[in-house]
């Protein structure tokens, strides 16, 4: 991951309606996919500007005109529906041309400025940030539920579907490029294992038995940034991968990093698992704001748990034995530590899946006598 020079983020500012001189600029590390920085101006007037300049992964994202695109159509129809007490979600500066982005030799930038008094978190014990984090992620889903999906494209093809994941796993480990694969053979032994299991959201969606939905797609917690002092959720951000999808993906996606005993690269497995607390929490909120949904949804909601954790174990691994091109890693093995720990939470999920289909029954019943007492 190479890190820009104050040269470089000049030279993306100037192509903006800003005016300053950069005092500090520091990278943000935290996510796996783009280049991030922090950025602060001193404007001419004395005051300071405090900015997110972003450069799009152009080898993940390879239409970054439509990334952007579906970001554009998102906001305005959130911001069109929203209440004053809802979330907002991240909007980019348009450039000179009145485009959110900016083009540079071929790299793709877009600017957004920091969401003052705001924290993230990357592992949490307090239940309001749980139940904030699964409302926001809920009441997002549930505003753009009269989106026409038409009107988004698909920026990554297939990037929930977990039998095309996993198919991929396994032509890589019939590749081994680099002859990793004979060290993790208990754990592909796993996706074998779970295969069917892992897919069958995969065959409902293909039979029509549930439904699309416009869908975040990368539910981590910390895509939400809430105040630091309330907890309250404030916005919601990293909107590159939404398109079409699954409710259970994004409910599921959230489960596997916010109901995690351990952060997602834990090497101490003994420290993985669900905690069934922090999965209630985080469902208490999800069901309380999306409403409408099938039966079938239900039924599956925490299948879709199981199967997005087993999904993305597999394209750890993989990247792992392929040569680490997709995940930003940051010490040696990096992707396998990260695909262990997944495949440790997903072995507790299983474990686990009774009551973590009563504990949304439940939800949904406690809300719906919520709603009739009003």
């Amino acid at each position: 991951m190479k890190v820009e020079s104050t040269e470089v983020l000049n030279n993306v500012i100037s192509h903006y309606d800003l005016s300053g001189e950069i005092i500090g600029a520091t990278q943000c590390v935290n996510g796996h996919i783009n280049g991030t920085y922090r950025v602060n101006l001193l404007t001419p007037d004395g005051t300071e500007d405090d900015l997110i300049v972003q450069r799009i992964n152009h080898y993940v994202f390879k239409n970054p005109e439509k990334v952007m695109h579906n970001i554009e159509e998102v906001g305005r129809h959130v911001r069109n529906k929203k209440s004053d007490t809802d979330c907002d979600i991240i909007t980019f500066i348009d450039n000179k041309e009145g485009r959110n982005y900016t083009e540079i030799d071929g790299e793709y930038w877009r600017i957004c400025r920091f969401v003052k008094d705001s924290v993230t978190f990357d592992y949490v014990e307090s239940s309001k940030v749980l139940y904030s984090a699964g409302y926001a992620f809920g009441r997002f889903q549930s505003l753009l539920s009269d989106l026409p999906m038409d009107k988004l494209y698909e920026t990554i093809p297939d990037f929930h579907n977990t039998r095309k994941r996993l198919d991929n796993f396994f032509e890589v480990v019939r590749l081994d490029p680099l002859q990793k694969a004979k060290d993790v053979k208990e754990e592909i032994d796993f996706f074998t294992k779970n295969y069917a299991f892992a897919t069958k959201l995969t065959d409902m969606t293909d039979s029509g038995e549930v439904p699309l939905r416009v869908t975040h797609n990368d539910t981590k917690y910390n895509n939400i940034l809430m105040h630091k002092d309330t907890l309250e959720p404030l916005c919601v951000i990293d909107l590159d991968t939404v398109m079409p999808g699954l409710a259970m993906h994004d409910f599921g996606d959230a489960i596997r990093f916010a109901a995690n005993t351990a952060m997602e690269d834990e090497r101490d497995l003994s420290k993985v698992g669900l905690n069934l607390d922090h999965y209630r929490e985080f469902t208490r909120g999800f069901m309380s704001a999306l409403q409408g949904l099938t039966k079938n949804e239900i039924d599956t909601m925490a299948l879709g748990a199981i199967s997005i954790t087993i999904e993305l174990a597999s394209r750890f691994l993989a990247d792992h034995i392929n040569g680490d091109k997709y995940f930003r890693i940051h010490r040696e093995n990096h992707n396998l530590d990260r695909a262990r720990c997944q495949i440790k939470l997903a072995e507790d999920m299983i474990k686990k899946y009774d009551q973590m289909r009563q504990i949304i029954n439940e939800s949904i019943a406690d809300n719906e006598a919520a709603t009739t007492v009003e």
